[in-house]
């Protein structure tokens, strides 16, 4: 059976006992169980010889899937798929069915095979959608694919988990089903034990869930082809209930570190202004302090600088040889009561301004221009339903409300540095009865305490996505796409329930036998492996109408 399929689906068992594996021998060994079946059908012999040859064509295809049932007994799996076969083929002999019991095994064998096939193909189609990405892109999400569980939804474990108590179910109702109708209709035991296991057959969970890792590697593979990589199916499933944003400013809308646009003083000439504030930002790890870093080509004096204070958001305030030295916001002034000059049209920059022994010497404008591609992420967000769109920044008060209008936020939280907006998370998550996505460009050494951690790099330890930089106004269609890809794995469990609960009313009624009710719940697994790809269709995705509308 293939990687995504029935290894996913079923107890695991040694390679050498795994049964439906596409390769020569076990094609051999088919046709070889199938002549034999043939032979038993077409030559006129007595009823023992043919039992014989029917058992003999049981063993030569069957024998990996009774290798595989002893595997799961000894794991003490008693429900696993491998089991019932082989115990509904073994009963189906003694009752007189040995024909069915012998199509059963075949029809079994013949559908894993066609299951692995379509698994591989299908893995390959999911890999042939990467074609027009880079090769550091290929390579990441091929790893990503490939490892053992990256395809797992916990919807697959509540749905196998209702599709095992379905079948412990199913087999309580054969049991009384093989009992009682004798009893009560003109029916023999042969033909209502016959029918029962026509029941239990159909009660196999393989085709409910056998999809849904392969529509999880689908998603994984269409998203990175729009540049936003999902670690895992985990992942996805966890962005499809995303109802609230919180975005980080810098690396995600503006550039880390702002570009110094004009220094304005009419008490010092450029030069001078600008030692004073290199000098003043040197030790500032705030996204100003790199701009004007930047700006200044002398040689710094560090022993004349004392008293340092970073004050997140606001500026920085030490003694520069003796005299203090303020480069702020205007908000800090202000509130300490001290007056700097306001200027209006400048809302578009991060105006500093500068005192040197309390006296006003003038300011610096730097720039906060936001990237184009993410100037409509919160609008977007908001068109295929998220709540709620908060902003960090690190700015002050006028420049973060500003930035948070512009970009049309909900709420906005200012001065905030690295510690302020993990703890900032934490509270939101707390207060908020909402699942939670933390939208970030500027690694730290944890996962924050939203639900989704969505990193806007191509590295990233700690985050469930990672999103490339330029393809940051895809980040809708992709949390689309994770709903789209839960939407089509519940399609296929509805489907293949739906297949069986036709077939379970047919056998009651006794217009279904076993080989029949194991060819068309093959088929539904097969149907439901190709609808997987339906992930993909664009037409399907909301966030693509509403961008198309625009």
């Amino acid at each position: 059976m293939g990687k995504h399929s029935e290894k996913q689906t079923e107890t695991p068992a040694a390679s050498s006992r795994n049964p439906g594996s596409l390769n020569s021998i076990i094609v051999i060994r088919l046709i070889v169980a199938s002549l034999i079946f043939a032979v038993s059908l077409i030559i006129n012999m007595p009823s023992f010889l043919r039992i014989l040859l029917l058992a003999l064509s049981v063993a030569v295809s069957g024998y990996d899937v009774v290798l595989s049932a002893v595997d799961c007994v000894e794991s003490r799996d008693y429900f696993a798929t491998p089991i019932v076969i082989v115990f509904v083929a073994v009963i189906s002999f003694f009752i007189g069915f040995g024909l069915e019991g012998a199509a059963l095994m075949m029809f079994y064998q013949i559908g894993l095979i066609l299951i692995s096939y379509a698994d591989e193909r299908t893995v390959k189609s999911a890999k042939e959608l990467l074609c027009y990405s880079d090769d550091e892109t290929v390579e990441k999400v091929t790893g990503i694919i490939e490892e053992e569980n990256a395809g797992k939804m916990a919807m697959e474990s509540t749905v196998g988990a209702a599709a095992s108590f379905v079948l412990k179910i199913a087999l309580g109702i054969a049991v009384l089903y093989a009992v009682l109708i004798p009893i009560f209709t003109n029916l023999s035991f042969a033909v209502s034990i016959h029918r029962a296991l026509t029941i239990i057959v159909i009660a196999t969970p393989l085709s409910v869930v056998v999809a849904m890792p392969l529509t999880s590697i689908i998603g994984i593979c269409y998203g990175a082809q729009f540049g936003v990589i999902f670690n895992n199916a985990a992942a996805m499933e966890k962005a499809a209930d995303v109802e609230t944003a919180v975005f980080d400013k810098p690396g995600v809308f503006a550039d880390d570190h702002p570009r110094l646009v004009s220094v304005q003083s009419d008490l010092l000439d450029k030069s001078t202004f600008l030692n004073f504030a290199a000098h003043a930002v040197y030790y500032s790890e705030q996204p100003f302090a790199k701009a004007i870093s930047d700006a200044f080509t002398q040689d710094y004096k560090l022993d004349l600088i004392s008293d340092f204070q970073d004050i997140p958001g606001s500026g920085v305030d030490l003694k520069i040889n003796g005299a203090h030295v303020t480069l702020a916001t205007r908000e800090l002034f202000t509130s300490r009561g001290e007056a700097v000059p306001y200027e209006s049209g400048k809302e578009n920059y991060q105006m500093l301004y500068m005192m040197v022994s309390e006296k006003y010497v003038g300011k610096i404008a730097l720039s906060t221009e936001f990237y184009g591609e993410a100037e409509q992420l919160a609008p977007d967000l908001k068109a295929i339903g998220f709540d709620q769109c908060i902003l960090l920044t690190e700015d002050g008060k006028e420049e973060s409300e500003a930035a948070a209008t512009e970009l049309e936020f909900d709420e906005v939280f200012g001065q905030c540095d690295t510690e302020r907006k993990l703890r900032l998370i934490n509270d939101l998550k707390s207060s908020k009865d909402t699942q939670m996505m933390y939208v970030y460009a500027n690694g730290f050494d944890a996962h924050s305490a939203a639900d989704l951690d969505v990193r806007i790099n191509r590295k990233g330890k700690f985050a469930d996505v990672l999103v490339i930089p330029e393809y940051i106004a895809n980040l809708p269609l992709a949390l689309q796409l994770c709903s789209r890809v839960r939407e089509v794995a519940a399609e296929n469990a509805i489907f293949a329930f739906v297949v069986k609960a036709i077939l379970i009313f047919l056998s009651l009624t006794g217009y279904c036998n076993i080989w029949f009710a194991i060819f068309i719940d093959m088929v539904a697994a097969l149907a439901t492996i190709l609808n997987s790809i339906r992930v993909t269709s664009p037409s399907l995705i909301s966030i693509l109408k509403y961008k198309a509308g625009k």
